[in-house]
């Protein structure tokens, strides 16, 4: 197939997901060009040799015209929106002048659901990782709050006026960007999601509930060291953010009594405030915190393969790369009981699922500590479920599939696929074409 892929992705696990995809579809042979306002994602995505790429600038600016706001209460687009769709059609006019047989489009940082889906006249699918969760979620309380500064203030001072006319302007703009996010997922072809957790959040956001397409985790890379010496820490692994429970794992530590391991965190990305927060409550709960800033794939995997456990606090992680990457490095996982974990640990085999507290938390890192043996068959255990489901390969595949699906579905007269592709498809042994792993 000639493919062009649309993504406006920041430093993260979905511009990682993405640069798998990238490479599994160019490895099976496809076309693809990428357009996009930052194509590399800052340096994480590397494109195969052949992927060609389109640089579109994408205009945007942090103050928002007084009319642009009074526009947003009289439910119209602001500036920022009006651009993209710029960008959008600028990118579409170039993919419509092409002749690809599908769009493959991903998240936009600042809209979830891309507008691209909108301008062009071919196949649609959009690989959502997750919708706006600033819209649907406390981080940490809910967007949709009133301001407490404005239950503090007499209706008789301008400041409160002014406190309510801010908080209008915020919750109308919300809903014209809402409005315009259901249009860009309804036009959509085909709704492809990470996890049944994610199939679940976007019924609840745009009444609309994606297939699940399992990713898949580098086993070339992430593997059991041949020197494998567990040290007396345990890792954390994403952005130190409010809704990654550092907080939580930092509390989980200081509750374990007796040979209390140090918390090593590897982040990409910060919130200083929040970091700030994190270091000052580690210090009073006298918790060795180690933030491990941007280290190599090789320092990672070194680090995944010594510790005691990959400790999971993520919250509602809609998929979440780190379990499995630590179950590939014979890693055992105390994880939270909520979101896609719960489809890519297997409790008690794999690692453990526990309740968001730190007292559960801290007894499943103690028995690991104290259980040598245990941690160690876990850790055997996950090596053998990541090579098994959660392969490169048979992420590729599924999603292969799914995109073929698509332009068959919109060109019936179409060519099938060659026979080779098709075989190569009923070769994946267990029922994760297009289908959950088997983790059982």
């Amino acid at each position: 197939m000639k493919i062009a892929v649309w993504h406006n992705l920041p430093y993260g696990g979905g511009a990682r997901a993405l640069n798998y995809h990238l490479n599994g579809l160019h490895e099976r042979g496809h076309h693809l060009e990428v357009w996009s306002p930052n194509p590399t994602a800052d340096g994480l995505i590397e494109f195969p040799s052949g992927v060609l790429f389109h640089e579109v600038p994408l205009k945007r600016t942090e103050h928002i015209p007084y009319l642009d706001r009074i526009g947003s209460v009289l439910f119209e687009k602001d500036v920022n929106i009006r651009e993209m769709e710029l960008h959008s059609l600028e990118c579409a006019r170039e993919i419509n002048e092409g002749s690809f047989d599908l769009l493959f489009a991903n998240c936009c940082y600042y809209y979830a659901a891309p507008f691209i889906s909108r301008f062009v006249k071919i196949p649609k699918v959009l690989y959502l990782g997750e919708p706006r969760r600033f819209f649907y979620e406390a981080h940490p309380r809910s967007f949709w709050e009133m301001p407490g500064s404005a239950s503090l203030l007499s209706k008789k001072k301008s400041s409160f006026w002014w406190e309510w006319m801010k908080d209008w302007w915020k919750t109308s703009n919300a809903r014209v960007q809402l409005r315009e996010e259901r249009i860009n997922v309804d036009v959509v072809d085909r709704l492809l999601v990470n996890s049944v957790f994610s199939t679940e959040s976007c019924t609840r956001a745009y009444n609309r509930s994606g297939d699940v397409c399992y990713l898949g985790i580098d086993t070339s890379l992430f593997r059991p060291l041949d020197k494998k010496s567990v040290q007396n820490y345990v890792i954390g692994l994403g952005s130190v953010f409010f809704h990654k429970g550092v907080e939580l794992a930092i509390k989980s530590i200081a509750a374990i009594p007796e040979d209390r391991p140090s918390l090593v965190w590897v982040s990409n990305l910060n919130d200083l405030q929040y970091l700030s927060m994190v270091q000052k409550l580690a210090d009073s709960l006298k918790v060795e915190f180690i933030l491990r800033e941007r280290v190599s794939n090789r320092a990672l995997v070194k680090l995944l393969n010594n510790a005691v456990c990959l400790v999971y606090t993520s919250k509602l992680e809609p998929f979440g790369f780190a379990p499995l990457e630590a179950n590939a490095c014979s890693t055992p996982v105390v994880g939270l009981l909520q979101g896609g974990v719960r489809e890519t640990v297997i409790d008690g085999r794999t690692g453990f699922l526990t309740a968001p507290n730190e007292i559960d938390i801290a007894d499943k890192i103690s028995y690991l500590i104290k259980n040598p043996d245990v941690r160690e068959e876990m850790g055997k255990q996950g090596v053998v479920n990541v090579w098994k489901n959660w392969s490169l390969e048979a992420a590729t595949l599924r999603l292969e599939k799914y995109l073929e699906d698509t332009v068959n579905s919109a060109c019936p007269d179409r060519t099938q696929p060659d026979l080779q592709r098709a075989q190569s498809a009923d070769m994946v042994s267990h029922p994760g074409v297009c289908g959950a792993p088997q983790t059982e």
